[in-house]
């Protein structure tokens, strides 16, 4: 099977990780979390004097991760150990003392752990920009020519802007800064504001993101009913004060930026859909991106058309997590996945895979809609094409892939052919 995609897009990615964990400390295959003494560190591990890694899994382990393991291996070095979902991490007693956090096991989740990935120091200049050449070999390896990034800080975004510059970028980039909470809020929205001014050909800033909830995985994506089906068991958590989404929504629409949001858990997202209806009604206009969006009921999915409103959905999530989701969701499991109902409610849709927590991948998400029906998911009977590219055919425009069975056989970026190898 052939496809020839216009401007391949992958609309939801951490872009500056996906290169730093092409060529960092990669924790997949641990087996148990003592394994961790016998791997070679090597200068590309380190932030300062952090050693820090990405990808562990202690579903696959016998014994659960914890701080005294990390002590014994790594005396001498504060260490920061994303999980594979990047929704918590694993640290040592030398780490939360330095982050000012307590945990008598060394897990983070949450909050406190986007907290203490803001907190690590910063790569060099020169370590940064070999995880943007990275990234973008990453990307195009995978016949991808533009991205969505939404972890971007003032450092990237400077490098980036001398990068496209000096045309060295092989993507087309839109960037979002992420804020935790309205502490930083502020400090966020005046960046994507300077930010937005000092656009390139290759370079766009789109605006503001936050984090309601939590994920799947760790049951902690906000659910309307318990998981596991347990009468009164959890539901998951929302991260943010409702009154401060609304307040953040407004001054970034005020602003003419985007407001994007991860809601993995339908209740999330019905609060999300609500609030932004209020807004609206009320006169504020703005794009709202629903980030994963995995469980939406269908009347959040009704309230949203009057809304400027755009889901941003990585059917490849559903290879992932296939083995657990329905017993995980219960009777939820029927709004899993919604990429059919959205296509059916005109809902305007774009798929990603986001990197690093999934390979960027054009043919696993669409092995993932194949797939997932006979799991009962809906048939997706849209165009993956269409979703899978970037929807403002004028950024930069002149850029093709070609996928044949899943190889990718021909990329071009602004009407320039790319290496393959």
């Amino acid at each position: 099977m052939l496809f020839k995609i216009p401007r391949l897009y992958d609309s939801h990615t951490h872009f500056l990780a996906t290169g730093e964990f092409a060529s960092g400390l990669a924790l997949g295959s641990l087996q148990k979390p003592e394994d961790l003494a016998h791997i070679p560190l090597q200068k590309s591990y380190y932030r300062g004097d952090w050693i820090v890694g990405f990808g562990w899994d202690e579903t696959k382990w016998p014994t659960p991760p914890h701080k005294k393991i990390l002590d014994q291996i790594f005396p001498n070095n504060p260490v920061f150990l994303a999980r594979m979902d990047g929704h918590r991490c694993w640290v040592n007693s030398q780490a939360l003392k330095l982050l000012g956090f307590t945990s008598d096991t060394g897990i983070l989740i949450e909050k406190e752990h986007l907290q203490a990935w803001d907190r690590l120091p910063e790569f060099t200049k020169e370590q940064q920009r070999g995880h943007i050449l990275s990234a973008c070999r990453v990307f195009n390896k995978a016949g991808f020519t533009h991205v969505r990034d939404m972890s971007c800080t003032e450092s990237l975004w400077n490098l980036l802007v001398e990068m496209s510059e000096a045309q060295e970028l092989t993507l087309a980039i839109e960037e979002n800064v992420t804020s935790h909470d309205l502490n930083d809020f502020d400090k966020m929205l005046q960046l994507c504001v300077q930010a937005k001014k000092g656009e390139t050909p290759y370079l766009r800033m789109k605006g503001i993101k936050i984090f309601y909830d939590g994920s799947l995985g760790s049951e902690t994506a906000y659910l309307s009913k318990p998981y596991n089906g347990k009468a009164e068991g959890p539901r998951g958590m929302t991260l943010w004060d409702l009154s401060h989404v609304e307040e953040v929504i407004r001054r970034t629409w005020a602003e003419g930026l985007d407001f994007s949001v991860h809601t993995i858990g339908d209740e999330a997202a019905h609060h999300i859909v609500q609030l932004a209806r209020k807004i609206s009604a009320q006169g504020a206009v703005g794009r709202l991106n629903l980030e994963h969006a995995q469980v939406l009921r269908p009347e959040t999915i009704q309230m949203m058309k009057p809304l400027h409103v755009r889901c941003h959905l990585q059917p490849c999530h559903w290879l992932s997590d296939r083995v657990w989701l329905e017993n995980k969701l219960g009777e939820l499991y029927k709004y899993a996945f919604p990429w059919e109902a959205l296509r059916a409610a005109q809902i305007p849709t774009s798929f990603g895979c986001d990197s690093p927590i999934e390979p960027p991948s054009f043919w696993r998400n669409k092995i993932a809609l194949d797939e997932s029906v006979k799991a009962k998911i809906k048939k997706f009977t849209g165009d993956i094409t269409v979703t899978h590219a970037h929807p403002d055919s004028s950024f930069v425009g002149n850029s093709h892939t070609v996928i044949e069975d899943g190889v990718v056989k021909e990329i071009v970026f602004d009407g320039r052919p790319l290496s393959l190898e």
